[in-house]
């Protein structure tokens, strides 16, 4: 039967028990090795350092990315909630056109609809404010 065990490998259990800090390598481009340097150099660390640095932080960056993506998903749903057909629709209808309508103070007033935002801004101003 043959061995198949590989004298590269990483002994896990050496790692595993060991007190001392280890080396971890890895193969990359050129171009990145120069650019992971410079910044090392522009941080005043080895650039064993800044890697190790970078590593750790990735975890921290990719848990804040993910609340990032989850925020802007929930923003998207309340942007898409007013950014619906009708309001698009009425868009379409009157764009680069000047619109009257009458404000909650009960006065006449002319917007000119260039925008989305301005379709909503003629709606939710129309409407009667109470004193």
């Amino acid at each position: 039967m043959k061995n198949n065990t590989n004298p590269k490998a990483l002994n896990l259990d050496a790692v595993r028990n060991s007190k001392s800090r280890v080396t971890v390598g890895f193969k990359c481009e050129p171009s990145l090795k120069l650019s992971l340097a410079e910044a090392a150099e522009e941080e005043g660390l080895t650039l064993s350092e800044f890697v190790e640095a970078v590593l750790l932080n990735y975890e921290n960056n990719y848990q804040r990315l993910e609340k990032l993506t989850e925020t802007i998903n929930s923003q998207n749903k309340i942007i898409g909630f007013y950014e619906n057909d009708i309001l698009k629709k009425l868009f379409v209808r009157h764009k680069n056109q000047v619109v009257e309508y009458i404000n909650g103070e009960q006065q006449k007033v002319n917007a000119k609809i260039s925008d989305l935002k301005d379709v909503y801004t003629v709606i939710i101003n129309s409407f009667k404010t109470q004193r």
